[in-house]
Order: C-alpha cells, then structure tokens, then sequence
C-alpha cells in the first residue's frame, strides 16, 4: 500500500478533525432527522390495546344446527344459515371471529361510545363478529341469533333494549364507533342464566349492540366541556365520559373554542362519574382521569401526564 507522504496526511487530518467538529456542533443538522414516535394516531393505540381481544371459533358442519360458545356469548347458526354474499354454497369449515365488551373501560378500549346520533343509549352488552369460509370469503348471516348474559349496569332498562348495529361519529381525533337501530327482534328472559338474559334473534356481521334509550327527562338534562391545557391538538386528543350510575359511555366529539363538549342536553344533571383523556404529544401517549359531578354547563381542565400503554389498560379496566 503506498504511503501518505507527512505533508499530505497532515492536511488530510485537519480536514477530518474540522469535518467531525462541524457535524458534531451543527444543531441544524441534527434538528433535520425526525424524532422516533410511539404512536402515529390515536387508532393505534386502540388496536395496541384490543390485538388480544379477538376469541375465534370454528363450525366445522352448517348442515346442521350448531350453538357456539365464546367467553360470554353465545351464537345459534341454524342448519345452512351462512350463504356467500353473491350466493353460491360457503366452503366449510367456517372461522367466526368474536369480541364481546361488557364493561365502560373496554368500549373506550374499542372506540366505542354508546350513543345513537345525539341520543345517549344504555348498554346490554355488545359485540363484534365475522364469518368467513375456507377460502376466507365473508358470509353473510340468515337467523343467526346472539344470547347475551345480563353482566351490565342498565337497571330498570331490561325490558325497553332494542338491537343497535355499529357506525361511525366523526370527531377531530377521527372516527368513533357509534350506532343506529338494526333489524331484528330483542327479547329478554330474566329467569335464563345467572342474572337473565338477552337474545338478538337475527344478527348481522359487524357490531352489534343491546341497548336501550337513556330516559334523559327535558328538564333535568345538560352538557359540559373538557380543556386539555397542555396537548397539543383536537386530532390527538380524545376525552370520553363513563358514567356511574349506567352502563353509558360519552366520547366528546365536538369543538368548542378551546375544549371538547357533549353534545346538548346529552347529560342528565347530577350525573357523576369519571372523565378520561388520551393525548399524543409528538407520537408519544399521555392520559389523564378526574372524577366528576355534572353541575350543568360545566368547564372541567384536565392535565395529561406521560404514561404507557399498560398504564392506560390499567385505567381503562377499573372502569366496569
């Protein structure tokens, strides 16, 4: 190898030591590579939360009537009940995919908040499900029927559930599981299973929800807002609402100048339970919680703090 005479190989090493120092002090440099995030959208952090959620099934003979059990839930398929949506005979066996929720904290795990438009709902219980095939195509349900064990807070509203199918409500954070009233008979039997039980008769791929009507009284009812100070946008931040007393869950979608607001005369007056924020500041997860007492028109400032993402499912399961 042939070598650097003194002269050159001290000029080659100035330069070296002079390049190092100005890459190593040049903050403009390094202000131009982008900062590592944890999450890029609220979304994600949901489906972080739900991958383990999913319980999956399978039917192996839809000749024949078959009663499949999930952890809570369970589905009637009568004989030849699934049929391919451009018609034509599925190829069994099927894979039926299940999420059941229950609780306040798992529909805020999901996304989901229990209203129907601007109307608030009180909840029996929901669920999510598909059917597929062998060949993974989608199938299409024909009387296939849901039984639902009464495990919810809806006191006194057994007999008015009605069954409700999964939209979409758009808030700045983007979309959040909503629902409209769907097309099947509801009934409830309060002497089946442990504490009674409620049966959708004729179910449809999707989500699904027994719910009924909150009975909001015209004269008792309000709304009120969340501030979140320090995030730093609408469309990284969400604040939702469980309420105590009912299986009812408020997710704030609207903007009011500098906080997120209820819909009007969505909240009875006198109601308690807990708000919770979830924030992404610069990708990064913050939450905060508070309970509350609703006066009527309130403001309430809730302060988000860095937290991870068991931190939040923590929160999230002590909320039933």
């Amino acid at each position: 190898m042939k070598k650097l005479n003194p002269i050159t190989l001290m000029i080659v090493t100035i330069l070296s030591v002079v390049s190092f120092y100005q890459c190593t002090n040049d903050e403009e440099i390094f202000q131009g590579f982008p900062t590592e995030s944890d999450f890029t959208n609220l979304q994600e952090v949901h489906d972080t939360m739900t991958l383990a959620d999913t319980i999956v099934l399978t039917l192996t003979d839809p000749t024949i009537e078959n009663i499949l059990e999930g952890q809570d839930i369970r589905l009637v398929f009568p004989a030849n009940s699934c049929t391919l949506n451009g018609g034509g005979a599925p190829t069994a066996p099927f894979t039926i995919k299940l999420i059941e929720i229950f609780t306040r904290g798992d529909m805020i795990k999901h996304n989901i908040h229990t209203f129907a438009g601007e109307d608030p709902l009180v909840s029996g219980g929901m669920f999510w499900l598909e059917v597929t095939d062998a060949t993974g195509a989608e199938l299409t349900m024909n009387g296939v029927q849901a039984i639902l064990p009464y495990q919810t807070d809806a006191t006194g509203y057994e007999n008015s559930m009605q069954y409700f199918t999964g939209t979409t409500v758009n808030a700045p954070s983007g979309p959040v599981i909503s629902w409209g009233t769907g097309n099947s008979d509801l009934s409830w039997d309060e002497t089946a299973g442990t504490n009674g039980e409620f049966t959708i008769w004729n179910i449809v791929g999707g989500w699904s929800n027994c719910d009924a009507f909150y009975d909001l009284l015209s004269g008792d009812v309000t709304q009120f807002s969340v501030r979140v100070p320090n995030a730093p946008d609408f469309a990284n931040t969400q604040v939702f609402f469980a309420l105590n007393d009912f299986s009812t869950v408020a997710a704030l979608t609207t903007v009011m100048g500098d906080a997120l607001t209820t819909y009007t005369g969505s909240i009875p007056t006198g109601a308690q339970g807990k708000i919770i924020a979830i924030s992404l500041v610069e990708g990064s997860l913050q939450i905060g919680s508070q309970d509350v007492t609703i006066a009527g028109d309130d403001s309430f400032d809730l302060v988000v703090a860095p937290a991870t993402i068991q931190d939040l499912q923590t929160l999230l399961a002590g909320l039933n």
